[in-house]
C-alpha cells in the first residue's frame, strides 16, 4: 500500500496477510486477508493511498482517500440488522454513498441469515465496499452472527481495537475508542452478557473500568439487543439483562446516547434513567435502529418510545462540540426524525475543591477545581496570561464575577479566586447548554501544598531526599492575602515580591519553624511559595511536613530525609 498527505504516495507499507483454508470458511477456494498498519499518521487530515498487489491496483485506477480522527466536529452513520442483501439494504447504501461520515457503526446482525464467510463477503463487504474505501466500520455484534461458530467469521473478518488485559475469547467482541471529543464503547449484548451476569465473564467490569476513565463530553454506548423499544423482542431474556446490569452503568457516567438494533424498526425512547421517564438532559436516549436493510417488524406501544417508526432508514449524527444532532433518514432520502441533545452542565455536590490539597476549604487568591460532567466540550488550557475568562465558551462566576481560567475539559475547570473574595460565594459554570450553580465557603486561608522542591527545582522523592541545613520550596495555594494589589488571573511581578500577610509557619519533623519567604511566586498565577531551611540535627528516613497560617492547616505531605 502507498500513501501521502497529498498525491504523490510517497509512503508505503506492506500488508500482513492472514490465509483461511475452506474448512474455516466453507468456501470451495482459500480465503486471504490482508492487514496494513499504517504509522506517524497525524491528526485530522486527509490521505492518498493506493492499494497494489503485483504491481496492479485492485482498488481501481483511481487514488483514494481517508481521514483521520482529531479534534472538531464530525459525523458518523449508524444502521442495524441489515446484511439481508434486499434491495432496501442496497438503497441506503448508495445514500450513505453521498454522505461523507467520518466513521460507520453497524449495529449487528450484519450478513443473514447465519454470518458466515460467504454471507459477509456478499451481504457486507459486497454492499459497502464503495464507502469502505474511505470511511472505517467499528461494528457490534448481532444474534445472526453468533450462528456460525460463536462469531467466528465476525471477529476474523475486523480488525477491532483490542484491550490486552481481556480473554483471548473476548477480544474482539466489545472494544472502545475515542474519536472528537466522544468516547465510544461497543459491547456485545449477546453471550459475554450472559456470562458477565453468571459471574463467569468480565464485560460488565470492564465497561464500568472504561467509562470511569473517559473523560470525554461524549459517552455512546451501542450494542444489539435495545432495553427501551416496542416490539416482537421487547420481552425477550437479553434485552432484560441490558435493562438490568447495564443501564444503571451507562447511567452513573452520564452516557447520553445509546445506540441499538434487534427490533427492525426505526425508535426513540424519551430520556430515562432508573427505568422512569426524565427530563431532558437528565437521562438517556435510546435510539433503535433495525431498519439498514431486514424484513420490518411492527411498532408496539410502549410508554418508554417518543417516537417509533417501522421503516427502513440509517442514522446520520453530528457531533458540534457540546451539541449532537440525530438524523434518521429513509429509504428517498427523507428525514423521518431529528433529535438533538445538548446536555447541560452539571457541578458534583462536593465538585469544588482546593487545586493543592482536595479538600473544600478554599481562600481568597486560592486556586479552586470544579469537577463535574458536561463542563466543556473539550480540553482547552490557557496559553498566556493574564488568564483568559473563557475557555472553549465556558465561563466561571463567583457572584457574578467572572474568574481567571487555567483549564477546561468535560470533567473539571481549574480557576483562580479573586483576592478580595471574603466569607463564602455563589459559584455558576456556564456553557453553551446551560448554568450549573452551587455555593462555596471562602476562609482567611486554606493552605494546600502542591509540591516540595530543592534548590535546583527537582522535586523531593525517595531517589532524592531532603538534607540537614538544606533550603526547600513549597509550592502552594490558598495562603491568603498579600501586600500590594494583584488582580486574579495576573502573574506575580518579580519586584516587589508579594508577601502573604498573614504569619506563616511550616511543620517539620515536628517543630514549627519561620520560612525566609513566604508570598506569591514571581511570574505565576496564583502559585505561592514558602521557603525554608531544614534543621541540622535530624535523623529518620521520612518526616511530615505541614504549613500553617493561623488555625488553618494544610494536608500533610510526606517528605524523603536523609543524613548521607
Amino acid at each position: 500500500m502507498r500513501f501521502s498527505r497529498d498525491r504523490s504516495l510517497t509512503r508505503s507499507a506492506s500488508s500482513v496477510v492472514r490465509g483461511f483454508p475452506p474448512a474455516d470458511t466453507e468456501l470451495q477456494s482459500p480465503y486471504y486477508q490482508h492487514k496494513v498498519v499504517l504509522t506517524g499518521l497525524e491528526p485530522n487530515t486527509e490521505y492518498s493511498y493506493a492499494v497494489l498487489g503485483d504491481g496492479q491496483n485492485p482498488a481501481g485506477g483511481d487514488q483514494l482517500r481517508f481521514s483521520t480522527a482529531g479534534s472538531g466536529r464530525f459525523s458518523f452513520l449508524a444502521f442495524g440488522d441489515s446484511g439481508s442483501g434486499r434491495p432496501e439494504q442496497r438503497a441506503l447504501a448508495e445514500l450513505m454513498q453521498q454522505e461523507n461520515p467520518s466513521l460507520i457503526l453497524p449495529l449487528g446482525d450484519l450478513a443473514y441469515l447465519n454470518g458466515t464467510f460467504e454471507e459477509f463477503q456478499s451481504r457486507y463487504f459486497g454492499v459497502y465496499r464503495e464507502v469502505m474505501k474511505r470511511v472505517p466500520f467499528f461494528p457490534c455484534l448481532g444474534n445472526h452472527e453468533y450462528m456460525t461458530r460463536n462469531g467466528f467469521p465476525h471477529l476474523a473478518l475486523h480488525d477491532l481495537p483490542n484491550s490486552n488485559d481481556l480473554p483471548e475469547a473476548d477480544r474482539g467482541r466489545y472494544y472502545s475508542f475515542d474519536w472528537g471529543n466522544a468516547h465510544f464503547i461497543a459491547l456485545d449484548s449477546n453471550d459475554p452478557l450472559e456470562r458477565a451476569v453468571q459471574g463467569t465473564g468480565p464485560m460488565l467490569q470492564w465497561l464500568e473500568n472504561d467509562l470511569r476513565s473517559s473523560r470525554k463530553f461524549w459517552k455512546i454506548v451501542y450494542f444489539h439487543h435495545p432495553p427501551y423499544a416496542g416490539g416482537p423482542h421487547e420481552n425477550d431474556t437479553l434485552p432484560g439483562l441490558v435493562r438490568r446490569y447495564i443501564a444503571p452503568v451507562l447511567e452513573r457516567y452520564g452516557v447520553a446516547l445509546v445506540l441499538s438494533g434487534h427490533e427492525h424498526s426505526y425508535q426513540r425512547s424519551y430520556p430515562i434513567r432508573d427505568g422512569q421517564i426524565v427530563r431532558d438532559g437528565d437521562g438517556i436516549v435510546y435510539l433503535t435502529s433495525g431498519g439498514g436493510g431486514a424484513n420490518l417488524y411492527p411498532v408496539y406501544s410502549s410508554p418508554y418510545v417518543s417516537v417509533g417508526k417501522s421503516a427502513h432508514h440509517y442514522l446520520s449524527v453530528e457531533v458540534d462540540g457540546a451539541r449532537l444532532t440525530v438524523r434518521a433518514i429513509g429509504l428517498a432520502g427523507d428525514e423521518m426524525d431529528r433529535l438533538i441533545l445538548t446536555p447541560p452542565p452539571n457541578v458534583s455536590e462536593t465538585g469544588v475543591v482546593n487545586t493543592a490539597s482536595g479538600t473544600a476549604e478554599l481562600a481568597p487568591g486560592a486556586l479552586v477545581s470544579v469537577y463535574g460532567r458536561n463542563l466543556a466540550p473539550e480540553d482547552q488550557q490557557a496559553s498566556q496570561a493574564p488568564l483568559p475568562r473563557e475557555l472553549s465558551g465556558v465561563s466561571l462566576t463567583a457572584n457574578g464575577e467572572p474568574l481567571p481560567l487555567l483549564y477546561v475539559s468535560p470533567t473539571q475547570i481549574n480557576a483562580q479566586l479573586p483576592f478580595a473574595l471574603r466569607d463564602g460565594a455563589a459559584l455558576r459554570v456556564r456553557t453553551p447548554n446551560g448554568v450549573s450553580d452551587t455555593s462555596i465557603p471562602v476562609l482567611d486561608a486554606a493552605p494546600g501544598i502542591f509540591a516540595v522542591t530543592h534548590p535546583n527545582g527537582l522535586r523531593v522523592s525517595e531517589e532524592s531526599p531532603s538534607q540537614p541545613g538544606e533550603f526547600l520550596t513549597i509550592y502552594a495555594s490558598g495562603l491568603g492575602e498579600v501586600s500590594g494589589r494583584i488582580a486574579a488571573g495576573e502573574p506575580a511581578p518579580y519586584a516587589p515580591l508579594l508577601t502573604t500577610r498573614s504569619p506563616i509557619e511550616v511543620e517539620f519533623a515536628n517543630a514549627l519553624l519561620r520560612p525566609s519567604f513566604a508570598g506569591l511566586t514571581p511570574g505565576k498565577v496564583g502559585l505561592y511559595q514558602v521557603n525554608f531551611q531544614v534543621p541540622g540535627q535530624l535523623y529518620g528516613s521520612q518526616h511530615t511536613l505541614r504549613l500553617r497560617v493561623g488555625r488553618s492547616v494544610s494536608q500533610a505531605v510526606p517528605v524523603p530525609f536523609s543524613n548521607d
